[in-house]
């Protein structure tokens, strides 16, 4: 184990870099959370507040490639509590100035470009801090922390709705990112970086193998239709469930734990499939595609048949997406160790997310109103076979890459 992890305790870094994921999913997911609320509330049209998710997933992608390639050049810590302040600051000051889904789309963009500043140096952290066996631990723990965060979220903004509103769990939300971060800027110091050793002195943006251009652009491909999926179906559960089942909108909210709960189990799951069968990560993403498609389909085939079903497939469904998102968004960057840009590959796969999530956080609001559900869920079914079939076609040509 390196110094910097002596310095603050290996264990105890882990659970530090959880707490930030925790605190970015909470000030980052609210919106999509309450979305049903707010349209209730304001008489927002869904396609107008859907702008606003929009926005935040184009200004995250963005901004993991820019915070990616900055965090390759200054202290990660630094940039990590740059990001939480600001992520802090924009919850305060949305409900205040979302009067407008114009505001809500501007401010809730700006959030977007904060919230990247966090999960490239969190990798760049990890990965120099620690051996493969203590980064499989620690990638697991950190990704807790999004499902944590979005348990939190889904749990407690029924109960603040029904005492303040929905602008209440943006303060809330903004209370608990900066007790976060008042402790990592208490807390940061105790980290040492290593000195990187580079196989080159060319810009680390540039130090990627030729080898390596093929699988990445299928594997780039297989992250994009992985964000599809778990944005889009995470954003617009309570509205299905609302509109499909006539449950209320903060039952609807309630239920949609399900999915958190399901998503951290996925990362177990997912880390045992990687290590007993595989120990290729694009592989074993696409076998987990598989899985999702047999759940899209089902729901498809079954999509009114009652509200526990179509919560236990929607969940199984973006369990799956977040078990490929272990693989593809943590794992791949790694093997780029020696190259000294792990924080560019960070941002840059992490942003192929959010192009996904853009993309498809609008078309679902867009389809469900012109085709109806059961359509919107076939869409689905095709999306995940064709992630399914990026990941089988990069796999061999990445294996090949990593042994070399």
């Amino acid at each position: 184990m390196s110094a910097s992890t002596k310095a603050l305790g290996g264990k105890k870094l882990v659970w530090a870099l959880s707490l930030i994921y925790f605190s970015s999913y909470v000030t980052r997911i609210n919106l999509a959370a309450v979305i049903s609320e707010v349209v209730t509330e304001t008489g927002f049209a869904r396609t107008e507040l859907a702008a606003a998710l929009t926005c935040l997933f184009a200004t995250y992608g963005l901004g993991q490639i820019v915070n990616g390639m900055i965090g390759d050049r200054v202290k990660p810590q630094n940039l990590i509590l740059t990001g939480l302040i600001a992520a802090s600051a924009i919850n305060f000051l949305f409900p205040l100035l979302g009067s407008s889904p114009l505001l809500m789309a501007i401010l809730w963009g700006m959030n977007g470009f904060a919230q990247a500043m966090m999960w490239p140096p969190i990798v760049k952290i990890l990965v120099a801090t620690m051996d493969d066996q203590m980064y499989s631990y620690a990638v697991v723990r950190v990704s807790w922390g999004s499902s944590i965060g979005t348990v939190a979220v889904y749990m407690l903004s029924p109960f603040v709705i029904s005492l303040f509103g929905w602008k209440g769990v943006f303060i809330l939300s903004a209370l608990i990112g900066t007790a976060v971060t008042v402790l990592w800027s208490i807390i940061k110091n105790g980290i040492e970086m290593p000195a990187e050793k580079r196989e080159s002195r060319t810009p680390a943006a540039a130090r990627i193998p030729k080898k390596a251009l093929f699988p990445m652009a299928f594997i780039a491909l297989g992250i994009i239709f992985q964000g599809m999926l778990r944005d889009g179906v995470t954003s617009w559960m309570p509205t299905y469930l609302a509109e499909i089942f006539k449950l209320g909108n903060k039952t609807s909210i309630f239920c949609t734990v399900s999915l958190a709960i399901f998503g951290m189990l996925s990362y177990s799951v997912a880390t045992a499939l990687y290590k007993r069968f595989f120990n290729n990560e694009v592989t074993c993403g696409g076998v987990i595609f598989g899985i999702s498609v047999a759940s899209a389909v089902l729901l498809f085939l079954f999509f009114d048949s009652g509200a526990v079903l179509a919560i236990l497939l929607m969940a199984i469904l973006t369990a799956c997406m977040h078990g490929i998102n272990l693989m593809l968004i943590t794992h791949v960057p790694k093997r780029f160790k020696k190259y000294g840009n792990i924080s560019t590959i960070s941002g840059a796969v992490n942003a192929c997310t959010y192009i996904g999530s853009a993309i498809f956080t609008y078309a679902v609001a867009f389809l469900s109103e012109k085709i109806g559900w059961r359509n919107t869920v076939g869409v689905w079914a095709i999306i995940a076979l064709l992630g399914g079939i990026c990941c089988l076609i990069a796999a061999k040509p990445w294996r090949k890459f990593y042994s070399e």
